[in-house]
């Protein structure tokens, strides 16, 4: 059995055709926006609050780029939560909240898991529904 590394905070990826995958979150605030471009593959980012403990990040421009791909993924890991109050396209970015000077943490341990959790019951009810 795999061990997350505790020594990192983390991020999740999630992407419009379903593939997810957990990013080391940086411990140095400077690189948390070099992250998110890189990862979403934008040049601009919004944070969208699902909880105060829990934000998604989205490419600011993803809705009106040439053939957007809606991100129905992130929109049902937002469910979870909440109801979602829009459609999300391209790749998203969960991560934690914010610490007391404003720099966005990373997931906890236990954040990431239910939230590789959930995605993973997303893929099982899209497969199913597909057979």
């Amino acid at each position: 059995m795999s061990k997350i590394n505790h020594a990192r905070p983390h991020a999740l990826l999630v992407c419009p055709d379903g593939f997810f995958k957990v990013i080391d979150w940086p411990a140095e605030s400077a690189q948390n926006l070099r992250t998110l471009y890189a990862e979403i593959e934008c040049d601009r980012v919004d944070a969208v609050d699902i909880t105060r403990t829990l934000t998604m990040w989205v490419d600011d421009e993803g809705a009106i780029v040439s053939n957007p791909s809606e991100n129905a993924f992130a929109g049902l890991l937002i469910y979870r939560y909440a109801t979602p109050p829009q459609p999300y396209f391209g790749n998203v970015i969960f991560t934690g909240g914010v610490d007391a000077e404003g720099n966005t943490l990373g997931l906890t341990d236990d954040q990431t898991l239910e939230l590789v959790g959930h995605v993973l019951t997303v893929h099982a009810i899209a497969e199913q529904n597909t057979l």
